[in-house]
C-alpha cells in the first residue's frame, strides 16, 4: 500500500485543533502528516513542530495547502463547526480520498447535504470523530443487545452533561455522541416530538441567538425530546441547565425488557450492565462493569482516561482508513453525521410547531432562522 498523505486543518483561537485530532496519524502505519494549516502564526507553528515538519509545509491558508500539497486524506480538527462544511466541501473538490472531521459535523441539513453530495461525486469518504462508537467495549455492549442479554429493547434514555451549557447548546456539542449512539443502537429517526422551555417557557424563533463554537441560531435551557427508532424503541433525550453533576448525566441507558445497560462517554469503565429491568427495584441487582471481553468482576484501576479516549479516535482513523481501501462507508461517517443533524433540526421544528414532525424534514435550513 502507498503511503497515505495526510493534512491537517486547524484554527487555533476559533476551534483549536479539536480533541488533538491532528496527533491521531502519529506512528500508524502506511500514513504520513505532511503538511498543517492554521490562520494563527503561534499555532501554526506548534503545529509544525509537533509533527516535524519544515516551513514550506506550514501553511496559513487552508486552501493554499490543499492545492499545493494536493492530500490524499484532509483532518479538519476544530471544534468550532461555521467552517466544516466548507472546508469537507473543498477537500473533496481538491481529490481527497478521505476526510476526517471532528464532531459535531455542520451547522444545518443543507451544509450536511452539500457536503454528502460533494463526497459521493469525488468518491471520498467521511469520517466523524464520533470516537465513542469505536470504544471496544462498546462492540460488547451490541453484543449483549444483539444476543437478547437485557430482553426486548424497550427505550434508549440520553442526557447530556447539563452544566452551564445544557439545552440547546448541550445538545449540539455533547449531545452530538449521545443521539449518534441512540440511532446506532435503536434505528433510524422516523419522527420526533419535543418541547424547548427559556426560563420555564416554552420558546418561540425570538429566544434564538448564536450559539458559541459556530454552532448557528440555538435556543433554550431546558430539551426534553421523544424519537421513533425504526428497530421499534422509543429514544430520548434530555437536558437541563445547571440540572446535573457534568459526568454522571452524560450519557444513554438502553432499557430492556430483562436487564439495562449504561453508556457512559468517555469514560472507563464505558459501559455498566444491569442483569435487571430499571423498574423492578425489589431485585438486587447491581451495575457490573462492561470490558471488551465482556461483564468484569470490578472496574480497571489506574486508566488514564485521554489516553484511553485518543486510543479510540486512532481506531476511529483506521476505520477511515480502511473505509478507503475498501471503498465502504466508515462506520461513523457522513450519513451518521447528518442523522445527529437532523435529531437536533427535528427538536427545534417540534417544539416551534407545538406537533409531532416526521423525518426526513423537508426544511433542510434551521428551524430557528
Amino acid at each position: 500500500m502507498d503511503t497515505l498523505r495526510v493534512a491537517a486543518i486547524g484554527r487555533t483561537g476559533r476551534g483549536d485543533w479539536g480533541h488533538a485530532i491532528d496527533e491521531l496519524w502519529k506512528d500508524l502505519p502506511g500514513i504520513s502528516v505532511v503538511a498543517v494549516a492554521d490562520e494563527s502564526p503561534e499555532g501554526l507553528a506548534k503545529a509544525a513542530a509537533r509533527h516535524g515538519l519544515a516551513d514550506t509545509a506550514a501553511f496559513p491558508d487552508w486552501r493554499r495547502m490543499l492545492a499545493d500539497v494536493k492530500p490524499d486524506v484532509v483532518a479538519i480538527c476544530m471544534r468550532h463547526i461555521d467552517c466544516h462544511a466548507e472546508m469537507a466541501i473543498a477537500a473533496a473538490e481538491a481529490g481527497a480520498r478521505g476526510i476526517f472531521m471532528e464532531k459535531p459535523f455542520v451547522r444545518t441539513l443543507a451544509e450536511a447535504d452539500a457536503v454528502i453530495e460533494a463526497c459521493r461525486r469525488s468518491g471520498t469518504k467521511l469520517s466523524l470523530a464520533l470516537v465513542n462508537r469505536h470504544s471496544p467495549t462498546y462492540a460488547t455492549v451490541r453484543e449483549m443487545i444483539e444476543s437478547g442479554r437485557i430482553g426486548r429493547v424497550l427505550e434508549l434514555r440520553g442526557r447530556g452533561k447539563e452544566d452551564r451549557r445544557g439545552g440547546g447548546e448541550d445538545m449540539w456539542v455533547l449531545g452530538a455522541h449521545v443521539l449518534d449512539l441512540m440511532a446506532d443502537l435503536g434505528g433510524s429517526v422516523r419522527w420526533c416530538a419535543a418541547v424547548v422551555t427559556q426560563d420555564g417557557r416554552v420558546i418561540g424563533k425570538a429566544d434564538a441567538a448564536e450559539g458559541p463554537e459556530g454552532l448557528g441560531l440555538i435556543a433554550g435551557d431546558s430539551i426534553a425530546a421523544m424519537f421513533g427508532l425504526d428497530d421499534g424503541p422509543t429514544g430520548y433525550f434530555a437536558s437541563t441547565r445547571e440540572a446535573g453533576l457534568k459526568q454522571p448525566n452524560f450519557g444513554l441507558t438502553v432499557v430492556g425488557t430483562n436487564g439495562a445497560i449504561q453508556i457512559w462517554p468517555d469514560r472507563v469503565p464505558h459501559a455498566y450492565f444491569r442483569a435487571a429491568p430499571l423498574w423492578r427495584v425489589d431485585r438486587d441487582a447491581p451495575w457490573q462493569p462492561l470490558g471488551p471481553e465482556g461483564i468484569e468482576s470490578e472496574p480497571p484501576s489506574g486508566v488514564d482516561r485521554s489516553a484511553e479516549r485518543a486510543e479510540w479516535g486512532r481506531r476511529c482513523v483506521i476505520d477511515l482508513v480502511d473505509a478507503i481501501l475498501t471503498d465502504r462507508e466508515p462506520e461513523t461517517g457522513m450519513y451518521a453525521g447528518r442523522a445527529t443533524v437532523e435529531m437536533n433540526a427535528a427538536v427545534y421544528a417540534s417544539a416551534l410547531s407545538g406537533r409531532r414532525v416526521d423525518l426526513p424534514l423537508d426544511d433542510r435550513g434551521n428551524p430557528l432562522a
